[in-house]
């Protein structure tokens, strides 16, 4: 068969597919520009029951039950103001959702044909506790958690692990972060601990390393700009640890420039930047042994000198500078160790608990109590003190925010407590398919499950499982290899992957430095899985492949069966009758190279690489 007629076979199987699938209203629910939407006033959560989430639900969709705390609020809030949402996800949608989010990964076949017909009232808080589950302990090298795999790498793109930056302590610090979530250390002490590291050497000590990311070299480029180096970590620790992004602030200050972008940075003055940073000026980051990256951390500091030359903002000015945080000008205790005092006061403050809380329903639900997750608006957070016209209350629900953060603190910072109750709640197990008209104002309600893209990650490790074929990646500085991209250290590590590589950055992987993560939308992603090498090259009948093993399988499998395995292995879900007609069409056609067709249409359809 002529190459040519191939694609265009391909492209029309595909085209068919998507249409049959009801995948297009579907993706034309995503909120476009929730946090411009997401400003009705608030109200006080009031707790309903069953009967009342049976009166809000819309007609022919069975109540939806009040599971937790975070139901209270969010079903009062509906009930409130009269708003239908949608029923929960069929077991197929809630089984393909969970598994993404917690693990990164699909749910194989088998797993989702023994949960479907599995009649258990509580089989799916059976699964999450499954899935969140540590593994049993033993050599680190033998341990299999793709739930630690896809939470260790979003801890590692939330504190921009690289080799870029940290050489050869990266490994050392993301192993750091892996055990953490292993052992289920709570998270105000792994912060301290990365806030209070010291090290002779960056490569011996794992944590040091966050530190040591924010290093900044002076106008030589060998040595360290210490001064840089503290608004650095200031910036950072701000933005990743109370969601306020002092970026604007650290070079001029906020009246004058912000008051119709942020009312709380509005109010702050260059000097407030500095004496955050000064709890850190006690530190000296030095690059001792070459020109490298091996770097050592040691409490040898002067202070924080304000007649130093900055190489990134603004000339300094002389200004009364003592250690003072941020969020009520907190200082260290007498005797007490500036880094310690940084640590403690942060992590007691309730913005701390508040950010951190937000930033995991905004990575499960899609979207924020407050959205953009780093960029509260302190001023804007408290609706018994509202902001002044036109200005409105920040957060979709200020209440929920508040209990989610004191259930946080009270059960001591513990992250899969906190994961294992959003997912848990009916909220999150809404589905994303909205009976009736859909109006932009019913999204800050959180009324159905916000569709929204998948991951670079997690599209090619689809991709990878889907067809059963896979790459070892190897880690640098390590003789380690991996198979998921969700099990590498740092995009470091897809060097020498070209077309892997390539189709990540097309799909918007960031290099955890200049650039950005970017999960949008564009005709160059859907053109980039039309045509990726990465993609053609998996889709082919390959021994030990999964099509390989459907062609071959004993007792052989008839073309029904081959469309219902190809459909759960790429989607999740069994094929809709439009979708089965024109799949064993195909198959029925061209058998082997019809497989093919079918399985990079599949790859391409909108549902693949979107969370819904």
């Amino acid at each position: 068969m002529r190459e040519g007629y191939r694609v265009n076979c391909k492209t029309w199987i595909c085209f068919v597919l998507f249409l049959s699938s009801g995948l297009m209203p579907l993706a034309a629910q995503v909120p476009a520009n929730h946090p411009k939407i997401a400003k009705p006033p608030s109200v006080r959560s009031d707790s309903i029951d069953d009967q009342t989430a049976r009166s809000l639900s819309q007609p022919g969709l069975k109540p939806v039950p009040i599971r937790n705390f975070i139901d209270e609020f969010i079903f009062g809030k509906i009930k409130k103001d009269g708003i239908p949402h949608a029923g929960l996800a069929t077991d197929e949608e809630f089984l393909r959702r969970i598994y993404l989010d917690l693990t990164g990964r699909l749910p194989e076949p088998d797993v989702i044909r023994k949960f479907l017909a599995n009649k258990d009232q509580t089989k799916r808080e059976k699964l999450i506790d499954e899935l969140i589950a540590t593994p049993m302990k033993g050599q680190i090298e033998k341990l299999e958690s793709p739930f630690l795999d896809r939470w260790t790498y979003f801890f590692g793109d939330l504190f921009r692990t690289n080799a870029g930056d940290m050489d050869r302590g990266r490994n050392l610090f993301r192993d750091y972060l892996y055990l953490a979530l292993l052992d289920n250390v709570p998270y105000n002490q792994i912060v301290k601990e990365m806030l209070t590291a010291s090290a002779r050497s960056n490569w011996v000590d794992g944590p040091a390393n966050f530190l040591v990311r924010d290093h900044v070299d002076d106008f030589n480029d060998v040595k360290i700009n210490q001064e840089d180096t503290y608004d650095e970590i200031a910036v950072t620790t701000s933005k990743v640890f109370l969601g306020v992004n002092l970026e604007c602030v650290s070079c001029h200050s906020g009246k004058g420039h912000l008051e119709k972008i942020d009312l709380g940075l509005s109010r702050v003055d260059r000097e407030k930047v500095w004496r955050q940073g000064a709890f850190f000026s006690k530190l000296w980051v030095d690059r001792p042994y070459s020109i490298g990256q091996e770097m050592t951390l040691l409490e040898q500091g002067k202070g924080y000198d304000l007649s130093s030359r900055s190489v990134r903002r603004m000339p300094r000015y002389e200004t009364k500078l003592e250690p003072e945080f941020i969020l009520g000008g907190e200082r260290p205790r007498p005797g007490e160790p500036w880094r310690e005092a940084f640590g403690r006061i942060l992590t007691e403050h309730p913005q701390f608990a508040r950010a951190t809380v937000n930033l995991i329903w905004a990575e499960l639900l899609g979207v924020g109590i407050v959205d953009p997750p780093f960029g509260f608006d302190l001023e804007r957070q408290d609706p018994a003190h509202p902001p002044r016209a036109p200005w409105m209350i920040q957060p979709t629900h200020p209440e929920l925010l508040n209990a989610l953060a004191k259930d946080f603190q009270t059960h001591s910072f513990d992250l899969r407590h906190l994961i294992r109750l959003i997912v848990n709640s009916s909220t999150y197990q809404l589905s994303s398919h909205f009976e009736g008209e859909w109006k932009e104002s019913y999204a800050p309600y959180f009324v159905k499950h916000f569709v929204h893209r998948l991951s670079a990650e997690m599209i090619c490790d689809a991709i990878c499982q889907g067809t059963g074929i896979f790459n070892e990646i190897p880690i640098l500085y390590s003789d380690k290899k991996v198979k998921y991209v969700l099990q590498t250290y740092s995009p470091d590590d897809l060097g020498g992957q070209e077309s892997l590589r390539q189709l990540l950055q097309f799909l918007g992987q960031g290099n955890r430095d200049s650039v950005d993560r970017d999960v949008s939308g564009s005709m160059v992603q859907a053109s980039a899985l039309l045509n990726s090498k990465f993609v053609k090259e998996r889709i082919k009948i390959q021994e030990k492949g999964r099509l390989h093993n459907l062609l071959n399988h004993e007792p052989p499998l008839s073309n029904d069966e081959i469309v219902d395995e190809l459909f759960l292995s790429f989607l999740a879900r069994f094929p809709r009758p439009s979708e089965r007609q024109v799949a064993l069409g195909t198959l029925q056609q061209r058998h082997g190279q019809g497989l093919e067709d079918l399985a990079w249409s599949l790859i391409n359809k909108a549902d693949f690489i979107l969370n819904h």
